[in-house]
C-alpha cells in the first residue's frame, strides 16, 4: 500500500531569541513541530562582515556629505542611498553564496 502524499504548509514562528522563523511542514502535521520543519529563512546574518561595512557606510556618508542631522534632512534620500549602497551589495554577496551552496 502507498503512504498518502500530502501538501506542505508554511508556518511562520518566533525562536527563543526574538528571531521571526519560517518552516515547512507537511499539511498534516501539527504546528507545534515547526522547528523540525525545512527552514525558509534568509541567509544567516552572521556571514556579514559587520567591521568591512561599517567602515564602508561610514566612507559613503563622508563621499555624501552627511555630517549632521541637517545634512541628512537636506539630502532627501542621501541616508537611504547610502545605506543601500553598502549594505545591499554584502546582502546579495550573502544570498548568492547560500545558493552556490545548495
Amino acid at each position: 500500500m502507498k503512504a498518502k502524499r500530502t501538501g506542505m504548509k508554511t508556518v511562520s514562528w518566533t525562536d527563543a531569541r526574538g528571531f521571526e522563523r519560517r518552516s515547512l511542514l507537511p499539511e498534516d502535521e501539527p504546528d507545534e513541530l515547526v522547528r523540525l520543519g525545512v527552514p525558509q529563512d534568509p541567509p544567516d546574518l552572521a556571514g556579514l562582515d559587520w567591521d568591512v561595512i561599517q567602515r564602508e557606510l561610514h566612507n559613503e556618508l563622508v563621499r555624501r556629505g552627511l555630517f549632521t542631522f541637517d545634512d541628512v534632512q537636506r539630502a532627501q534620500n542621501g541616508l537611504t542611498g547610502a545605506i543601500r549602497a553598502t549594505l545591499g551589495k554584502h546582502l546579495v554577496a550573502l544570498y548568492r553564496r547560500g545558493r552556490r551552496e545548495k
